[in-house]
């Protein structure tokens, strides 16, 4: 259980979130008493649902965005290799895949133990999740209706 510190740390963490996306003329729902905030973009081709919560235990905010499709059981393998493929070459944040039930979540954290992190870092997480989502979204979804081959996408993870 955090301790005051912690939760007053939390607490400043969650409002420079909101006040971020406040900058930004986000529009997204709050809750204060859980620190967490939804809201969602509007990618090329897919919606990006995006879900952040701000954790007082660990001292770490986490963005998750699950992907609107689940991987049909049939292909699960090939959605756990396309996913691990996804998540060689990205610089930040990485897609976790549920074998059991074939959901694709990328998630993105970032630490505020002992510090102050500002509007620019919470900045930086929301756009580059929504790039990464949005550029990976469709291609993990044409992989897994067989519209795109896993070869092709092997190579589109590599440029």
């Amino acid at each position: 259980m955090a301790d005051l510190k912690e939760m007053k740390q939390a607490q400043n963490a969650f409002n420079t979130l909101c006040n971020m996306l406040d900058d930004q003329e986000w529009k997204y729902q709050r809750d204060d008493e859980n620190l967490r905030i939804e809201c969602g973009a509007n990618g090329e081709d897919l919606p990006i649902d995006i879900r952040i919560n701000v954790d007082a235990d660990k001292q770490l905010v986490t963005l998750l965005s699950q992907l609107p499709f689940k991987v049909p059981e049939e292909d699960r393998v090939l959605g756990a290799v396309a996913v691990t493929a996804a998540n060689y070459n990205m610089v930040d944040g990485s897609f976790d895949y549920n074998l059991a039930s074939g959901a694709i979540i990328f998630r993105l954290t970032t630490s505020f133990r002992e510090s102050l992190v500002g509007k620019d870092a919470f900045q930086y997480m929301l756009y580059v999740s929504c790039a990464t989502v949005d550029n990976y979204n469709d291609k993990l979804l044409m992989v897994v209706k067989h519209a795109m081959s896993l070869e092709d996408f092997i190579k589109f993870t590599k440029e």
